[in-house]
């Protein structure tokens, strides 16, 4: 992930929310665009009541494209230095929502997961997992991050926030963002040489750091692997993805239980 395709690609992954948001048509109520003959275009962010998304962060009055760029640049620079090309598994540690960070509200991640894909659209489990966040809990707004990953930027307030959790998660390490990345790549075909077979680079990485989904991923890979080492840790792995949380236990809590 060295070359300058792979930080295009990169680019395009963590990205796609921000161009979008800086680059459809938008009503005049959401934004409004101001030009300059001298100047960078700056996107003048419309007020916003009832605003679900302020625990993220006051939105600036304005902001140039070109800023928004340099910043999400900034972001995936840092995640492919944070990434190493060799990354002992040997190092794994299993740990529980709240040995990574604070979870006020849990039940609230855990019933907002119970539902998935219904949630996304369910306005009280919405509510409570922003709660949650407001409250500092790591995983709602992880969980907010991903949904705000799934679908183009509705807004310029949108699309910053987007980028402000981005930057929180990398600072973070936080997992879930390189597995978002990595999902990006895998699905235009990127090849990673350094990742070998069905894994890559960045599902090691975030399966290390405390992504749930990612160890159950890496996990089974490992124990299919055949070196029993490497399957003895691999178990460790989706028995720990499968006790992080009830709905990761409804989730995994069966395949794990396959593989003993």
């Amino acid at each position: 992930m060295r070359g300058k395709g792979a930080l295009v690609l990169l680019l395009f992954a963590g990205g796609a929310l921000v161009y979008a948001a800086g680059h459809q048509r938008r009503e005049t109520a959401q934004a409004r665009h101001l030009e300059s003959d001298s100047g960078p275009r700056l996107v003048k962010i419309a007020a916003h009541r009832d605003d679900a998304f302020a625990w993220i962060g006051a939105l600036p009055a304005s902001f140039s494209e070109e800023m928004l760029a340099r910043r999400l640049d900034g972001v995936l620079t840092r995640m492919m230095r944070d990434v190493p090309a060799e990354q002992d598994t040997d190092a794994f540690v299993c740990k529980r929502p709240a040995e990574v960070g604070p979870v006020p509200m849990l039940e609230a991640v855990d019933a907002y997961l119970r539902a998935l894909p219904d949630s996304r659209t369910d306005p009280v489990l919405l509510r409570n997992l922003h709660r949650a966040a407001q409250r500092g809990n790591w995983l709602a707004k992880v969980q907010v991050y991903l949904l705000l990953s799934e679908r183009p930027a509705p807004d310029d307030a949108s699309a910053y926030r987007t980028l402000k959790l981005m930057e929180w998660m990398q600072e973070e390490r936080i997992g879930a963002l390189y597995a978002a990345v990595g999902d990006v790549l895998a699905a235009s075909k990127y090849r990673d040489e350094r990742g070998g077979g069905r894994l890559s680079r960045l599902d090691i990485y975030a399966a290390m750091h405390h992504h749930y989904p990612s160890q159950f991923k890496v996990g089974r890979e490992l124990v299919r692997a055949g070196d029993p080492r490497q399957a003895a840790i691999g178990r460790r792995m989706l028995d720990c993805a499968a006790g992080a949380l009830p709905a990761y236990r409804a989730l995994y809590g069966e395949a794990v239980a396959l593989r003993q």
